[in-house]
């Protein structure tokens, strides 16, 4: 069964989850806790909400490491079950995943939309025509009804007007390419982009202030179609892979850690960069610096999980990146080497102000 990224799970004991990935060990669901019952435990750190009658907190992995690293200890030991150490990757790597068995409901974001577009416009609330009006404007890229989907809180009914953002998934990543392209040439009166006070305020929450120069990143980021606002309430949109277009298949690789190291690489590919987990293609590399035992590898993929790295860098364009460098040896006995910056560790070990992808100018 097809379970792509941005579906919403709920579970038998009360979380709320995103699902994180378009590929998934069997009888599990790698996901992100999006809001977490505060019966088990609790933490004054994170957001509270209050979610179908229940008191919540909402997981944001950019609070600050102390905090996030108690609470992370205190929900290993209440949901242990959600857990879970990937035999196909380094042992001290761990990622939070849903056993099937463990699965209230799933809300698929296309279904969702369906439901949504086929309700008499009149009987729709204001933040409901937001949501369709920018839907059908999306459909005069060419795409269908069933290119789109819909999630996190318009899918779920808890939105509230004037604050809830619009998350539109687009099934396929030609068709999220075709749009973006689509919106590159075309504008609607309703429609405007971030301006560059409002990224500021993202390149400050995400830490990237430590290690990118603000006039750069905000450049490269204004650039992108994907986010905006529509009507004045923000809007962003995912890509999500068909079962047929996944860059990569769970269990058909092994990853060994060499170490982490800080590379400069040519991109000669980037389709891959509008999904999550996505990855650019790379050649030409070079060792900057990090662990000598990466000093001479060549590498052929950077791996990240962070939105703020898809669509940042196009072919033939020199990227310099630094994070966890793996051997992947594939099933049919070859080998190539990765970088991958963003796994969820680096939140809690606190490397996750240290790895980063930027776009260097010639």
């Amino acid at each position: 069964m097809y379970f792509p990224e941005s579906s919403i799970i709920t579970t038998k004991d009360g979380l709320q989850c995103l699902v994180y990935s378009n590929e998934h060990p069997n009888g599990r669901l790698i996901v992100k806790p999006k809001y977490i019952p505060t019966d088990k435990i609790s933490s004054d750190a994170l957001p509270y909400r209050f979610i179908l009658g229940k008191k919540v907190n909402r997981l944001d992995l950019w609070i600050d490491r102390v905090s996030l690293q108690k609470y992370f200890r205190d929900f290993a030991k209440a949901y242990p079950h959600y857990i879970f150490k990937s035999d196909v990757h380094n042992p001290d790597l761990h990622f939070f995943s849903v056993p099937k068995e463990y699965i209230d409901k799933i809300y698929s974001p296309r279904e969702g939309l369906k439901e949504l577009m086929a309700i008499p416009y009149k009987d729709l609330d204001e933040h409901l025509k937001k949501v369709v009006d920018l839907v059908n404007f999306f459909i005069k890229s060419g795409l269908k009804l069933d290119n789109f989907g819909v999630t996190y809180s318009t899918i779920m009914g808890y939105y509230s007007q004037n604050m809830s953002d619009i998350n539109v998934v687009v099934y396929g990543k030609k068709n999220f390419w075709a749009l973006m392209e689509f919106l590159e040439k075309h504008k609607h009166p309703d429609l405007r982009w971030k301006t560059y006070n409002e990224w500021e305020s993202f390149y400050k929450k995400r830490n990237r202030y430590i290690l990118q120069d603000k006039k750069d990143y905000l450049e490269r980021m204004n650039n992108k179609k994907s986010e905006g606002f529509f009507r004045d309430t923000l809007f962003v949109v995912f890509g999500i892979e068909n079962p047929d277009e996944t860059w990569f298949k769970w269990g058909e690789e092994k990853y060994r850690k060499i170490g982490d190291a800080k590379f400069k690489a040519l991109v000669n590919g980037n389709i891959n960069s509008v999904v999550r987990p996505g990855c650019y293609e790379v050649e030409k590399c070079r060792f900057i610096e990090g662990d000598n035992s990466c000093k001479n590898l060549n590498i052929e993929k950077v791996v990240f999980y962070s939105r703020d790295y898809c669509m940042l860098a196009f072919p033939g364009e020199t990227i310099e990146f630094k994070g966890v460098v793996e051997e992947v040896s594939k099933k049919t006995g070859e080998k190539y080497y990765r970088v991958v910056v963003g796994y969820f560790v680096s939140h809690i070990n606190g490397n996750r102000d240290n790895e980063y992808i930027k776009v260097i100018k010639k």
